[in-house]
């Protein structure tokens, strides 16, 4: 007698291939995931760790001995022809911890009405000195606002939020700032653009001030010179010996990378020069 054989049921050609394109897919997400976790920690290291080991402070002799004459010389100039102008500076993890004691004057006769604080850099990263500084400026009674270093290869939308999430202005405080200087390797220069003006809108809504917009001469010529930013405080950097920068509607010129101020000995400090007097840069702050 014939045993009955139970017959195998075969899998369909579709449903195998079907699993195997879902493995390889939970596969690649997977990856990227992991991709994506160890950029970010690298990020957050570079940008936030490494800026509590830096070098140990320089005494002003030795910061002096690697400027040249000719920086020296210019920097004295612009001192000297906007004399009547408010100077300030700007700060980053770069100067490290300073000695707010000391901080006080640009050089002898100059005081140093206002400082930029950088707060937050892309989508995730702060400022590992943005609340000490931000703190201290209120203490020492001078001007503050706060910038963002703009991320050229991320979402505009997560970069305006982390800056909203880390800086909260007061009464008195200036605009905030948007900083923009590098060139996008992964998306086009329209959609930068759209991505800064977007940044903007966010800022401006959420503080209902306009922005500042930061970047170096040759950038606003050569990168973004059809940007309509005609309703937005300029801020630009320009270190050569020069009676003013490019842009004609400048409202901030950052005029040296190699300032030298008591207080700050971890490294040189930007220079910035008011276009007006300390009275006018008071009628720019929030109401």
């Amino acid at each position: 007698m014939q045993k009955n054989r139970r017959k195998k049921k075969k899998t369909s050609f579709f449903v195998r291939n079907s699993r195997q394109f879902y493995y390889w897919l939970t596969g690649i997400v997977i990856v990227l995931a992991l991709l994506f976790f160890f950029r970010t920690t690298l990020e957050m290291y570079y940008y936030v760790l490494k800026g509590r080991f830096q070098k140990a402070d320089y005494s002003y002799s030795q910061l002096d001995a690697k400027r040249s004459k000719a920086e020296v010389a210019k920097i004295q100039f612009v001192l000297s022809e906007y004399y009547g102008n408010a100077f300030g500076i700007d700060l980053s993890r770069h100067q490290g911890e300073i000695k707010w004691d000391s901080l006080a004057e640009m050089t002898e006769r100059i005081p140093i009405s206002f400082a930029f604080v950088r707060a937050t850099r892309g989508v995730l990263v702060q400022d590992p000195f943005f609340g000490t500084n931000w703190e201290k400026l209120k203490e020492k009674n001078i001007l503050r606002g706060a910038y963002h270093y703009y991320d050229v290869n991320k979402n505009s939308t997560e970069q305006a939020h982390n800056f909203l999430r880390t800086v909260q202005l007061e009464k008195g405080d200036l605009p905030p700032v948007l900083d923009v200087e590098d060139i996008p390797s992964e998306q086009s220069l329209k959609l930068l653009k759209k991505g800064l003006l977007n940044w903007l809108k966010i800022v401006e809504n959420a503080y209902q001030i306009k922005p500042i917009i930061y970047s170096n001469d040759a950038y606003f010529i050569h990168h973004i010179a059809d940007l309509d930013l005609s309703s937005y405080p300029i801020w630009v950097a320009n270190y050569n010996l020069i009676k003013e920068p490019l842009h004609e509607r400048w409202t901030f010129w950052q005029f040296s990378e190699k300032g030298i101020v008591k207080g700050i000995n971890r490294n040189f400090v930007d220079l910035n020069v008011f276009n007006g007097d300390i009275s006018a840069l008071r009628k720019m702050t929030v109401e």
